[in-house]
């Protein structure tokens, strides 16, 4: 089945709502396990709540789930936290397990640096940590961050798309035939209405990770034996970083996996597995 079949049928099935909280509009869909402990997932930097599709029925059958798009009103990754704390508050969420992938998996690092006590676990996938050290190689990384982010704000985005799909696709490493046609078919489908705004908006959250202060072992003390690590073998973040990653959280549960970046969503069976598995034994 192909990503825009799946997505027909997602959409089919689940409730799509809106909520606009201090001023910042939240589009989510929340399901599962009423009275369950709540899992939040987290977006990478397409920033849409479709690329969890994989997840949420196998996991809603014990959780509650919550997905969410980071709202274009939120400027900043402080901003984001800040206002994903109301609106956890607004529809009663407490202690909320984190499964965070790729730029989601930071974002959990700052809200658990910013909210100690308040975050019931960590899973991260495919991420690097927020410590002094992977901002550095980022910082050197993306030093031409500000200019693409005036380049995309002012150009003609439509002829920019073919682009961006190419480097999207440039994440696939080796994943069979079949996976690489879901993720083209992913790419096609999410940029076939995806808006300048909101690439704009996703892009300057992504460039202002490198502005945060550092995350530190401290901030994670709480969360001893309630953090799963789930690694690829072949990442956008190196081995160096996912190594400071592990450095970072204490005795986390660490699962590697074969594949890229990308194969949180085309191996997202595979990722379920074990999840389910860390939460009934861990959480």
């Amino acid at each position: 089945m192909s990503y825009s079949e799946d997505l027909k049928l997602f959409t089919a099935a689940h409730t799509y709502e809106n909520m606009t909280v201090d001023g910042s509009k939240f589009r989510y869909v929340l399901s599962g396990k009423k009275g369950g402990k709540i899992l939040v997932l987290l977006n990478g930097g397409m920033n849409t709540l479709e690329m969890w599709m994989g997840y949420v029925d196998s996991l809603a059958a014990d959780y509650q789930v919550l997905l969410f798009d980071y709202p274009q009103e939120l400027r900043t990754n402080q901003e984001l936290v800040k206002g994903m704390h109301a609106f956890f508050e607004k529809i009663g969420i407490t202690q909320p397990i984190f499964i965070g992938a790729s730029d989601g998996g930071m974002v959990a690092q700052i809200y658990t640096q910013k909210y100690h006590g308040e975050v019931g676990g960590l899973i991260l996938i495919s991420t690097g940590g927020m410590d002094a050290a992977t901002l550095k190689s980022l910082k050197k990384k993306y030093f031409f961050a500000p200019l693409m982010l005036f380049y995309m704000k002012h150009c003609n985005y439509e002829k920019l798309k073919p682009k961006l799909i190419r480097a999207g696709m440039g994440h696939i490493r080796n994943e069979s035939k079949e996976q690489a046609a879901y993720a083209q078919d992913m790419y096609e489908t999410i940029f076939k209405d995806y808006k300048k705004e909101k690439d704009v908006h996703i892009s300057g959250l992504l460039a202002d990770l490198m502005n945060q202060t550092p995350v530190a072992e401290p901030d994670f003390k709480e969360l001893e034996g309630k953090i799963l690590l789930i690694l690829p073998n072949q990442d956008f973040f190196s081995g160096k970083m996912q190594k400071d990653l592990i450095q970072l959280m204490h005795n986390p549960e660490i699962k590697y996996v074969s594949g890229g970046h990308l194969s949180t969503i085309l191996q997202a069976d595979e990722y379920v597995q074990a999840i389910r598995e860390f939460l009934q034994k861990s959480i």
